[in-house]
């Protein structure tokens, strides 16, 4: 099974990097820049997974019997069965992969889809179903009924925006770990499809900028110039908000029209949503609970993804959605080899994978 899912993460970053690369307007040399921001970034990453994953493990080690083979022991275990089993490969293509879905991804965001232009009425449809689907009124009214004080609004804007580095240890870990191979390859391929799907394809067939930007990247304004207005008095009240600062970031980069690691504006379908429901759907299959609590986390998130005026709540029910069918597409995929392989490694976190 391993074999089939690393050929299955370089599939989808090769068509992730093809997609972006035949975009208008996109050359190889927009690539260069991300690139190297990524391989940076993986090296760093990839080297605090490994250090966090040797402290606990010698915690665990330190509140057990000593092993009498040395306190190292289990980094000549973890090494020797990777060697055994040609597992190294299974660290480092995940790792190339994301390098290439990532960096494809930023390229795309900050080089197609600002070619492409947001003024597509896109942004206009999906207000209107936000509206629909909320009984008649916009769904930031309500969140602001409920959570429109500075002090919930400040603790709702920090959860949103603590999210990319935990994000990208999730694969990191998922990458390093010789444990629960099918939950495992599932996290990892639908991570990857979703960057390219989601992020790439979708956003531009679907290119819309989000409530924040309307009158500056869409429309002639008005229709939310009431949750500006409100979101700029409860940063003033609360101290300031890291969203109105990213948001003005964002805009600036986009006007400039620079090439870089976390620029460029998107809002259908919200990829910061469907982060959080990958998280749900890989701690669902560790333990009930912390399935729960990663449920609990996504709504969060989709909460703010609106009340913060990042996006219009459609946009992260529909790549919720768009990551359970992905991961259930990888799922079966990799049961339909299991069962073809029966003598692979069948082993999972959940024994029920």
């Amino acid at each position: 099974m391993e074999r089939v899912a690393n050929n299955l993460y370089i599939l989808i970053a090769l068509a992730v990097f093809g997609w972006t690369w035949s975009s208008a307007g996109v050359t190889l040399g927009h690539f260069a820049g991300p690139m190297l921001d990524y391989v940076q970034m993986a090296v760093a990453m990839w080297g605090a997974g490994g250090l966090i994953l040797v402290c606990l493990a010698l915690l665990r080690q330190a509140s057990g019997p000593p092993d009498p083979r040395g306190r190292f022991a289990f980094l000549r275990d973890w090494v020797a069965h990777h060697r055994a089993e040609s597992r190294f490969a299974h660290v480092v293509i995940p790792a190339l992969a994301f390098v290439v879905t990532m960096a494809s991804f930023t390229v795309h965001k900050t080089v197609a889809l600002p070619l492409h232009g947001f003024d597509t009425g896109w942004d206009a449809a999906f207000a209107a179903l936000d509206r629909q689907l909320f009984l008649g009124t916009d769904p930031w009214r309500l969140s602001h009924d409920l959570f429109g004080s500075p002090t919930a609004t400040w603790l709702i804007d920090r959860i949103y925006h603590a999210w990319f580095y935990p994000m990208i240890l999730a694969y990191v870990f998922c990458s390093l770990l010789v444990i629960g191979a099918h939950a495992r390859a599932c996290y990892i391929a639908t991570y990857l499809a979703s960057w390219g799907l989601i992020g790439c394809v979708l956003a531009l067939a679907f290119a819309s900028a989000g409530p924040v930007y309307e009158g500056a990247l869409f429309g002639a304004g008005g229709l939310y110039d009431d949750l500006a207005a409100r979101l700029a008095t409860l940063s003033a009240a609360a101290g300031g908000l890291d969203s109105q600062t990213y948001q003005q970031m964002l805009l600036a980069g986009h006007e400039a029209g620079q090439v870089g690691l976390g620029l460029g504006i998107s809002a259908m379908p919200s990829m910061h949503v469907a982060l959080a429901a990958m998280w749900a759907l890989l701690f669902a299959r560790i333990n009930p609970w912390l399935g729960a609590l990663g449920t609990a986390y996504t709504v969060v998130i989709w909460i703010g993804s609106f009340h913060l005026g990042w996006h219009y709540a459609v946009d992260g029910l529909a790549s919720s959605a768009l990551v359970v069918a992905l991961w259930a597409a990888v799922s079966a995929r990799l049961r339909t080899h299991r069962r073809a392989a029966p003598g692979t490694d069948t082993s999972a976190v959940n024994p029920a994978e």
